[in-house]
This record gives structure tokens, sequence and C-alpha cells, in this order.
């Protein structure tokens, strides 16, 4: 079995140490896209320089973030995700939530039609993956 992190399910884990995302790594392979690894970082910076991080909180999640990625293949932001990524979805979707579901999309597509499980702690995230045919275990019901 195939998991797909998004970056709200990979976030709790680096900077709260939320134990969730132990449900995805329990999977036999780790997918997500380059994209999650980008906002992710951005997000240290971010709470570094606005004083929510200090700097063992910043070594912190820096080193579960590059535990996570050693253990896990990225999905480049390739031409034909962004294109899957501007063209409609079933349900409404914010820009950086279609980045991933095209990356999981493509992913699958070219996995001979293996969806991987999608994990993600965003509701309308997990609303589009379920309306495309994925299973989101963390999706409320």
């Amino acid at each position: 079995m195939v998991a797909y992190l998004d970056s709200s399910l990979v976030l709790r884990h680096i900077l709260l140490g939320e134990t969730s995302i132990e449900h995805a790594l329990a999977c036999g392979s780790i997918v997500s896209s380059e994209l999650m690894e980008i906002e992710c970082r951005r997000v240290i910076h971010r709470s570094r320089l606005q004083g929510d991080l200090d700097d063992d909180g910043m070594v912190t999640a820096t080193l579960r973030l590059e535990k996570l990625l050693r253990g896990m293949s990225l999905i480049e932001l390739s031409s034909k995700v962004k294109k899957r990524a501007m063209e409609a979805f079933p349900v409404n979707i914010r820009t950086l939530d279609a980045l991933h579901l095209s990356s999981a999309l493509v992913f699958a597509e070219q996995s001979y039609g293996e969806k991987p499980l999608l994990f993600s702690h965003d509701t309308g995230m997990n609303r589009c993956a379920i309306a495309l045919g994925f299973i989101a275990p963390f999706a409320v019901e």
C-alpha cells in the first residue's frame, strides 16, 4: 500500500510532534509532491522569523522533516502535474491542494491506476480526494 502525505499532516508532525503520521508511515511506500517539502521549509522559516519557533524548535522541526524525507519519494512538479492542477476538479479546491491532488493523480496514472491512500488533515482536500476516488483515512464522515 502506498501513502500520499500532504503538508497539513507533515507540518503537524514536524512542528508539534503529532503522531497521527504513524498511520501513514505504516504503509509500505510513502510519497508526496515536492511541494510538500517547499511548504514545510517555508513554514519552518516563517515560524522562526515570527518567533513561534526558538532555536531548539527550529532544529527539531528541521530534523523531523529531514528524517521523513529520507524515507519517502517526492513527485516532481512536472508540466503534467501543473497542467492537471489547472483543470476542473469535482469540488471547490485551493491551488496548493490542487497541486497535491494532481501529483497524486499523476502518481496513480504512472502506477497503473493504483491510487495511494491520501493522508491529510485538510477538510477540503479530503473532500476532493474522496470525490476523485481516493481513500482519505482522516476524512471526517
